[in-house]
């Protein structure tokens, strides 16, 4: 017997308001960037089996823009992520594996903060960090 073919299904696709939260630029000057506009874009899909579920979620930023509280420089913030999820039913397993890419951008000659995390974890089991990158840039 052949299994039926499985589809992903778009479970949430959503944009949320970023406007009056910050983001915090460890790069000198050191400042909180307050957030005035733009939003997060997500969307999850799923591809659910009759013994495991394949679940992505997608995140993307669209127009964020802030202003630095000890520089006054304004700030736009790309941010693109990826997390892709693996379950299992038996034996009961998952498999995380997720991509972050963060970045402020400082109007000027100031350093901007560039931040990219590659992780896969799995359980039961590994842990495995492939890419931590964290620094600034002029």
């Amino acid at each position: 017997m052949i299994p039926p073919p499985s589809f992903a299904t778009t479970i949430l696709n959503e944009r949320v308001p970023v406007a009056g939260t910050f983001a915090v630029n460890t790069c000198p000057p050191e400042e909180v960037v307050d957030l005035l506009s733009g939003f997060l874009h997500y969307v999850v899909t799923a591809d659910i089996g009759p013994t495991s579920a394949d679940i992505t979620t997608h995140v993307d930023a669209e127009g964020i823009e802030g202003v630095g509280q000890v520089t006054g420089a304004r700030y736009s913030v790309p941010i693109n992520e990826k997390d892709e999820i693996t379950l299992t039913d038996v034996p009961p397993t998952s498999r995380e594996e997720f991509d972050l890419r963060f970045r402020l951008i400082r109007e000027g000659s100031l350093d901007n903060l560039w931040l990219r995390i590659t992780f896969t974890v799995t359980v039961p089991g590994t842990e495995d960090v492939r890419r931590l990158e964290i620094e600034c840039r002029g």
